[in-house]
């Protein structure tokens, strides 16, 4: 049943204008991606690290960060679903007219707007720890000055954590005044007894801890490039592992363009379950991106090397070196060894460097790589086994 409320001529002209498509398709398009990327960083590293010897010890701290991070999105998500179901992306005088017990859908719509701003601090916090922690697994930090970059960058995440999450949760006073107020705004007694007030929820109070977190990414970012120049690997491949590291890039462009869409575009008091659509989507692609940047250097390369595999008569990675070894023994046949080095330049030093990696010298950083090293016959049979090597800086 409708509600009697009367609308004006200007409303009723665009009274069928209608964002929920664009919500839905845009927000199940990334639950589907968030889910595969984070699915597949685990299903890489059970293969290659915790099948054969598994317990919740040698589990990666970044892969609990990176679980962690995935359900706060799906949650995020789920959240924006809901909201579009009570009728975010709907104009807000339609919503009411619709609704016998207006504003009732309304204040329900930001009931779960209000979830998804909470759950922006700890969904971005868990990405860049399982970022930070990756980084101090592959880059063992006994340079000091990576040492201080790296707990810095921890302290400031979760600093940003507690202030972000605690300004969203207090931006109104009481807290449920965030969506309890639509009941004073259209003169309705609300379900309980309430009042407050909401002065720190204008566009640009909103948009301070985005900046704030912003500045995080862009150190996040920038940590590793130093150390990646300083590799004793070929150019190529400092180039190649800069470009894997640097697809964070795109989230931070994201996040760069939501806070724009926030301050300058984004209606959230005239009209606000219309007004808010674009920047809600952009936020939630924005923690998509940066799931998936985060997980790209571990499913990236892998699918770069299974699509290879696959086509490894046809074409093979530039820049690979091909050593073939011959074997004889007490059987006729021989075997040829194939050993692929791919961004790691092997060195006659292994043996010193194994020496130095059990003490490694102050002002070193370690960066641990394996090498595939492939068996074949002449009948293009293979076997497969791993080898490990590291990098002194």
């Amino acid at each position: 049943m409708a509600s009697s409320l009367a609308i004006t001529p200007t409303q009723q002209a665009i009274y069928s204008q209608d964002r929920r498509p664009a919500l839905y398709g845009s927000l199940i398009t990334l639950l589907v991606i968030n889910n595969l990327f984070a699915a597949g960083r685990w299903v890489i590293h059970w293969l290659t690290h915790y099948r054969n010897d598994f317990s919740l010890r040698r589990i990666f701290v970044e892969d609990y960060f990176i679980l962690l991070a995935a359900i706060c999105i799906n949650a995020v998500i789920g959240n924006l679903l809901a909201a579009t179901h009570y009728g975010l992306g709907l104009h807000s005088w339609r919503i009411n007219k619709e609704d016998a017990n207006y504003p009732q859908n309304l204040s329900d719509t930001f009931k779960h707007v209000w979830a998804t701003m909470i759950l922006t601090g700890p969904t971005f916090t868990f990405i860049k720890l399982s970022i930070l922690f990756f980084y101090r697994r592959l880059f063992r930090l006994n340079q000091n000055w990576l040492h201080i970059a790296w707990w810095v960058n921890v302290i400031y995440v979760i600093l940003w954590l507690i202030g972000s999450t605690g300004f969203y949760i207090f931006q109104c006073w009481p807290v449920q005044w965030y969506y309890m107020q639509y009941y004073q705004k259209y003169d309705r007694q609300p379900p309980y007894p309430i009042h407050g007030q909401c002065d720190a929820t204008s566009t640009i109070h909103v948009a301070i801890p985005l900046i704030f977190g912003l500045f995080s990414d862009v150190m996040v970012l920038t940590l590793p490039m130093a150390s990646i120049f300083r590799l004793r690997v070929s150019r190529k491949s400092k180039i190649g592992l800069t470009l894997v590291f640097s697809v964070g890039i795109i989230a931070c462009v994201l996040d760069m363009v939501r806070i724009i869409e926030l301050t300058l575009d984004t209606d959230d008091k005239v009209d606000p379950s219309y007004g808010v659509v674009v920047f809600l989507i952009l936020s939630a692609a924005t923690e998509v991106t940066a799931m998936a940047c985060a997980c790209m250097p571990i499913v990236g390369p892998k699918a770069v090397k299974e699509y290879k595999r696959h086509h490894q008569h046809t074409s093979y990675h530039q820049g690979s070196k091909l050593s073939k070894l011959s074997f004889s023994g007490s059987h006729s046949r021989q075997k040829e060894d194939q050993i692929a080095l791919n961004s790691v330049q092997a060195t006659s030093h292994s043996k010193s460097l194994g020496n130095e990696r059990k003490n490694p010298a102050e002002g070193m950083i370690w960066v641990e790589n394996e090498i595939e090293v492939t068996i074949g016959d002449d009948e293009h049979e293979a076997n497969h086994s791993t080898t490990s090597t590291a990098h002194a800086i």
